[in-house]
């Protein structure tokens, strides 16, 4: 679970952050950071884990 959850986040943090400084380019590094995490968490919890989690399960949670 954890290589899943690192391989999530890595993807996120490349690809939201930069198109979030895009966006908010003018604005402090710490407001756009901070929409990058909320969105982040928001994307992770309750789209991409959920759906990789079962998609996953017999790799993650293998029979005895």
């Amino acid at each position: 679970m954890a290589l899943v959850l690192v391989a999530v986040v890595y993807g996120l943090v490349m690809s939201i952050g930069q198109l979030v400084g895009l966006v908010l380019e003018g604005t402090p590094q710490q407001v756009r950071l901070l929409v990058t995490i909320t969105i982040e968490v928001f994307i992770m919890t309750y789209l991409l884990m959920p759906r990789l989690t079962r998609w996953l399960a017999r790799w993650i949670y293998p029979k005895k």
